[in-house]
């Protein structure tokens, strides 16, 4: 089984990979700690692809996060794509609930020694910066592309009710 998730900020795609990873017994690639080496400094483009590159290689990956520069393979090669498509206060939110989660530590989709933060720059990526048109239109042809593969969520309660439908009953965050 090959799975990609993708959507925005705050929305719980870490959270979904991760319980589809204790599912399904396959290891989840949070691409945030492909992005990102230790103190927040942005990995070389080149090294992280290969990186994910290594992943995209083996039988079984569940992938979280967008970086586009390899999505088109990785969206080839999946069985099923999921689209985090939620409103972006309750991305903002769920950064939010993260931050007070992971105060002064560091979260599995992480890379170690990058504690959570909630800045003022990372706020405004949420709100305004990452939702641009181009990214729209990317999720709406992704799902034109691959009808058979994309499951879209824009809620809380879509999420819940697909992990409930694969017996997992414990994602239960307030919305």
């Amino acid at each position: 089984m090959k799975i990609s998730i993708i959507g925005y900020s705050g929305s719980g795609k870490s959270s979904f990979a991760t319980k589809l990873s204790e599912k399904y017994h396959i290891v989840a690639t949070y691409m945030d700690k492909y992005h990102f080496e230790p103190g927040w400094v942005e990995r070389d483009t080149h090294l992280r692809n290969q990186m994910l590159e290594e992943v995209i290689k083996k039988d079984q990956w569940i992938i979280d996060g967008n970086y586009s520069k390899i999505l088109k393979e990785r969206f080839e090669l999946a069985d099923q794509i999921f689209i985090f498509n939620f409103n972006r206060f309750k991305c903002l939110y769920g950064a939010l609930i993260r931050r007070i989660k992971y105060r002064n530590k560091t979260r599995r989709s992480m890379t170690e020694g990058n504690n959570e933060k909630l800045d003022l720059e990372f706020i405004i990526w949420i709100l305004f910066k990452s939702r641009t048109k181009n990214r729209r239109l990317y999720y709406q042809n992704l799902k034109e592309l691959f009808p058979q593969k994309v499951l879209e969520f824009k809620k809380r309660k879509q999420v819940n009710k697909y992990l409930e439908s694969i017996n997992i009953y414990d994602f239960k965050e307030k919305s």
